[in-house]
């Protein structure tokens, strides 16, 4: 992820306006989403603060080879690319992730203050890809994979917002301002050390069709700014938006997930449109995560991959 640190702002739409929906927590994929913990805070206008998005999802592989980002969506979901799955590769999900390379320490470097953020590491027991995902076009670039037991709720550790309703279509497609958070390489060529936020705006389609030498598909938009954009490392992981809701609280709501960029990774990226995939998501968790409470893990082998279309019929 590369920036200009410019500080990190939240630009919150009107409340009147969301209370034009109609409230309840069936709106969202789970109800206990997209709530940080107090105290948050962003250090330097661009590293997160520790706490701040307890959804995010360190993949790696179990040789500890950072494979993408991901979001947790619900106890035993995590939202991700589809590119981001590799054959014969066995995938694990780190939780609670801040500074990766202090796994073993409770120390920032860069506060010079110590903490604690629980991590979790939970093997992936099941990938499930959209059957229509094109990997020339990017289209359908979205697939969820299965932790292999029930994760528990806590500050730290805490599932993204999925909006169920497409007829929030216009309202999210307001959103001109939007936070981006990941992994990716900085402005020093390197992966980030630490789990960073990044502010970026929508950009016309135009813009991504011209920088990346693609053609965007319907479900996918183009966002970014001149001078900070997503950058290798960053795949996989949410781009979204912090807004009032309907019980009165601020909640983090998931807009998009990382699919491309250029290769100098610059003014602009191609991200997957979630809420032209509800029905897939709905879908998959229904069929492979709801009623799994049990851990299904087995010895540690490499996960099983399905294909899973969009019609109800399938």
């Amino acid at each position: 992820m590369k920036s200009i640190a410019t500080g990190i702002a939240f630009y919150v739409w009107p409340l009147f306006l969301l209370l034009r929906l109609q409230p309840g927590s069936a709106q969202y994929l789970d109800p206990d989403c997209g709530i940080r913990a107090p105290s948050i805070r962003i250090f330097n206008g661009s590293v997160a603060g520790i706490n701040s998005s307890p959804w995010m999802v360190f993949v790696h592989s179990d040789t500890q080879r950072f494979v993408c980002g991901g979001t947790l969506i619900t106890h035993r979901m995590v939202l991700t690319a589809a590119h981001c799955f590799i054959a014969n590769l066995t995938l694990v999900a780190r939780l609670g992730e801040y500074q990766r390379t202090k796994y073993s320490r409770c120390y920032n470097t860069a506060m010079k203050t110590h903490y604690c953020t629980d991590r979790d590491e939970v093997p992936v027991d099941l990938g499930i890809k959209h059957s229509r995902y094109n990997p020339i076009t990017q289209d359908n670039d979205i697939a969820i994979l299965r932790l292999a037991r029930y994760i528990a709720y806590k500050d730290n550790i805490r599932p993204i917002c999925i909006v169920m309703r497409k007829d929030w279509r216009n309202f999210i497609d307001s959103f001109q301002v939007l936070t981006a958070t990941g992994w990716g390489t900085d402005e020093s060529g390197s992966d980030s050390d630490y789990l960073r936020t990044l502010e970026i705006h929508r950009q016309p389609r135009n813009v991504c069709n011209k920088v990346t030498n693609s053609v965007l598909v319907t479900n996918q938009f183009c966002a970014g700014n001149n001078n900070s954009n997503l950058c290798f490392g960053d795949s996989g992981g949410p781009v979204g938006k912090l807004v009032n809701s309907w019980d009165k609280t601020k909640r983090f709501m998931q807009v998009g997930i990382a699919s491309y960029t250029n290769t100098n990774c610059l003014r602009a990226s191609v991200f997957t449109d979630v809420l032209s995939h509800v029905d897939w998501i709905r879908k998959a968790v229904e069929l492979f995560g709801s009623g799994f409470s049990r851990a299904t893990e087995n010895n540690r082998n490499r996960y099983k991959t399905i294909y899973l279309s969009e019609s109800s019929t399938d």
